[in-house]
């Protein structure tokens, strides 16, 4: 029994990290393509943040555990409120998606002469090589904007980020974490969620736009709200 205790208990542990980390690979590829999703959805409606966050909510479907099937307009709203109930459970959004580009600074440099309803910005996006060789070199010497240091086609890619807390099964792995919550991590977000035992995933993407962006005012977490 003592040799079975020494030997089962560090196979044990290894085979409860393994299962964890594969879970947590799971989730990370599923976030993934919900990322995929909301970005897909952003390029062509003008990076409108509604749209982006109501694809990336029926995207998760799957990692919550929620079926698509038997009635798809309700999705997304499960997808939220399951969401909703987890950022009660542990005192923080469990999903945030920041709008890297383009932002402020892309268009004060690279805006149009036209605006939507409402007098929103819009970025020049329309013939962008001829703007660029004929009209941006000339103004900014090499291109790229004062403000956002970008060029003309950076200015039209849509940059998103996400962060996703992931709840892990095994508490030891969550006392683990706690133990990297001051581990000299500058976002405040990112310390809270591993303060509360949560695993941190980030993934980024970018894609070009295939509409002119408009400017909207939430590009912290376009999500919120």
């Amino acid at each position: 029994m003592a040799e079975f205790t020494v030997v089962a208990l560090p196979l044990l542990l290894v085979g409860l990290g393994a299962f964890e980390t594969g879970r947590w690979l799971l989730v990370r590829q599923a976030v993934g393509y919900a990322l995929f999703e909301a970005a897909r959805a952003g390029v062509v409606s003008h990076a409108d943040p509604s749209a982006m966050a109501g694809a990336f909510e029926r995207a998760l479907a799957p990692a919550l555990g929620i079926d698509a099937l038997p009635d798809p307009a309700s999705v997304g709203p499960r997808v939220k409120a399951k969401l909703q109930a987890r950022e009660r459970e542990y005192g923080l959004p469990m999903a945030r998606i920041e709008q890297l580009s383009p932002n402020r600074a892309s268009f004060d440099d690279f805006s149009n002469d036209r605006s939507s309803a409402g007098g929103v910005r819009e970025l020049d996006y329309d013939y962008q090589r001829l703007h660029h060789d004929t009209v941006y070199l000339a103004r900014y010497g090499n291109g790229a904007g004062p403000h956002s240091r970008q060029t003309v086609f950076q200015a039209n890619t849509l940059v998103l980020r996400l962060t996703y807390l992931h709840a892990p099964y095994l508490p030891w792995m969550a006392a683990l974490l706690r133990t990297l919550a001051d581990s000299g991590e500058e976002d405040d977000y990112v310390r809270r969620a591993r303060a509360a035992g949560l695993v941190v995933i980030r993934r980024d993407i970018a894609m070009p736009m295939q509409s002119a962006a408009r400017e909207h005012a939430k590009n912290e977490n376009l999500l919120a709200g």
